[in-house]
């Protein structure tokens, strides 16, 4: 027998496994347990946003009206921080914790505050419509904030992962930007692609119309 496959050796290597398969067993209990904890602060986190969005007042509930975030969600916004900063649980619960961040400061008209929370998201998206939906949502942070360029840049990556049903609007989307950054040539060539993918759609004829504007 080679000396490798001595009795010594094969006690040494045996050990060896037992070790390393201990180590996995207690990484992946480690791991369920933080998924779990992570489940759990999502679960508090909507149960604190529950609450704070109940004091707000009936001027503050109307849809566009102005909210300081960060002093009428304080407690929401340190949880979901906390949440991403420590890192709990898996891909899915910090992707649904930054999605959240970056949501709450759009829904309120604050879109350059919320551009940090979907730029996480991003990189936990690990699905196609995970990525579509953050990068969308971080491209329209980016427009609303007047960043042509960062918009156009995340349009065209949601446009790679996104559904059909989304593709169109993202489109139109890439027209308005380029027009805003002067691109008219690209703005036509996103404008010809809408009208020959997706016609007779309500964003390839707002395209259309937005094109015949500056022609």
């Amino acid at each position: 027998m080679d000396k490798w496959f001595d009795q010594r050796r094969i006690g040494a290597l045996v050990a060896v496994f037992l070790v390393l398969g201990f180590g996995v067993y207690f990484v992946q209990q480690s791991q369920e347990k933080k998924d779990q904890e992570g489940r759990s602060a999502i679960y508090k986190v909507m149960k604190t946003l529950e609450e704070e969005e109940k004091s707000l007042s009936d001027a503050e509930k109307i849809p566009g009206a102005p909210v300081d975030v960060d002093a009428r969600f304080s407690k929401t916004v340190a949880e979901l921080k906390g949440l991403l900063a420590a890192k709990s649980g898996n891909n899915r619960v910090l992707f649904d914790a930054a999605m959240k961040l970056g949501s709450l400061y759009l829904d309120h008209g604050l879109a350059e505050k919320a551009i940090p929370g979907f730029q996480s998201a991003t990189g936990f998206a690990k699905t196609d419509l995970q990525k579509s939906a953050s990068g969308y949502l971080l491209a329209v942070s980016f427009e609303e904030s007047s960043k042509w360029k960062d918009s156009v840049q995340a349009y065209e990556s949601a446009l790679k992962n996104g559904p059909d049903g989304l593709k169109a609007e993202i489109l139109f989307a890439l027209v308005r930007n380029e027009l805003k950054l002067n691109e008219k040539e690209k703005a036509v060539a996103f404008s010809d692609r809408l009208k020959k993918e997706h016609s007779g759609t309500k964003a390839a004829d707002a395209a259309d119309a937005l094109m015949k504007e500056v022609r």
